[in-house]
């Protein structure tokens, strides 16, 4: 089986747990969704080209530079030399606002990014750049599609759900997949498989609230109001998918606390009516750490991104995006979306 060759835009936290999980399942399959992907394995993503913009990342190997500052994702194993350097990447409004406390800009000249791609023989292009980058998210979509390169969109900037987005990348021959990435079990998917169960069981839920507090990059970016409100309307929007038009819901990240580091704890709070109209209220909190959750879904939606090249389908996957991300082209409720990822695994769906 031949590899996935990715370059990652973005050397943060999730790309440090992406790049230690592609090691660790080398041996091991405790906690993934998928061992077997159309044939491919974790081990067969390779990351081939790495870029970013802070200056305690830029030239070093990227095995040194996913454990450098600001990242704070917890280090699970050792990872070799990968013989793979982190290049400067455009700034753009990649380090806007209070991030500008947390990102040291590298002072050497960017790469011409669409000549790297290029050069590292790359297939995909995976954006983790910050919530509220969309200048730099959009530059990385075209250059991915100049590229005729597949582009992976983990931020909430809207590109695989954009419509002139998903006809140019259909145009270009090349997949777009997104927008903004779904935990593996993060708070959004476990507060959307609760409102479910309740559903399938004649619940009527009438209020419902998922709050969350963390202490990595994501959620000290949180802090300004464009990018909390961004993300508090694409989560939303998502949870909307399972409830009655007439419940009331607030989500979101509501606070930073630097001493959790990569780790977040998320509140949910549901009240509705059973039988006899008597009243349900589930009240619960729940703790996980940030880059996991988005390393084990990527390493299923870039095999599943790689099963679209090989069968020469392009423009918008419905059915990884679906499953992977909380803002897709087609919105559905995580059991359906992940029948429909299976299914087009098998070849049975055509996106």
């Amino acid at each position: 089986m031949d590899k996935i060759r990715v370059v990652v835009a973005g050397v943060g936290n999730c790309c440090s747990s992406l790049v230690q999980a592609i090691n660790f399942y080398k041996q091991n399959s405790i906690g993934l969704m998928h061992e077997d992907v159309g044939g491919f394995r974790p081990s067969d993503i390779e990351i081939v080209g790495a870029i970013d913009i802070d200056s305690r990342k830029v030239g070093k190997d990227l095995s040194e530079a996913i454990f450098s500052e600001p990242n704070v994702a917890s280090k699970v194993c050792e990872v070799p030399s990968m013989g793979v350097k982190v290049v400067k990447g455009e700034v753009f409004d990649g380090a806007d606002g209070v991030l500008k406390e947390l990102i040291s800009v590298d002072g050497t000249a960017p790469v011409d990014v669409k000549k790297y791609i290029k050069d590292t023989g790359a297939e995909i292009l995976l954006n983790l750049l910050p919530t509220g980058a969309r200048m730099a998210s959009e530059f990385y979509a075209r250059a991915a599609l100049d590229c005729g390169c597949a582009f992976i969109n983990c931020t909430p900037t809207k590109i695989a759900a954009d419509g002139e987005w998903a006809k140019m990348f259909e145009n270009g021959d090349a997949p777009v997949v997104g927008d903004d990435l779904m935990s593996q079990i993060g708070g959004t998917a476990l507060h959307m498989e609760l409102l479910e169960f309740l559903k399938s069981r004649g619940v009527k839920v009438e209020k419902t609230y998922q709050l969350d507090i963390g202490g990595s990059m994501e959620a000290y970016g949180i802090l300004e109001d464009y990018r909390r409100e961004e993300k508090r309307r694409i989560k939303t929007e998502t949870i909307k998918q399972v409830l009655p038009e007439d419940s009331k819901i607030a989500t979101g990240t509501s606070d930073f606390v630097g001493f959790m580091k990569d780790r977040r704890t998320s509140y949910f709070y549901i009240e509705g009516k059973n039988c006899l109209g008597t009243d349900v209220v589930i009240d619960i909190y729940f703790r996980t750490y940030d880059s996991t959750n988005g390393a084990g879904m990527l390493l299923d939606v870039i095999r599943g991104t790689k099963i679209a090249i090989k069968r020469g389908v392009s423009g918008a996957l419905i059915s990884v995006s679906a499953y992977g991300f909380k803002r897709s082209p087609i919105p559905c409720p995580i059991s359906e979306a992940r029948r429909w990822f299976e299914e087009f695994i098998e070849g049975k769906r055509e996106k």
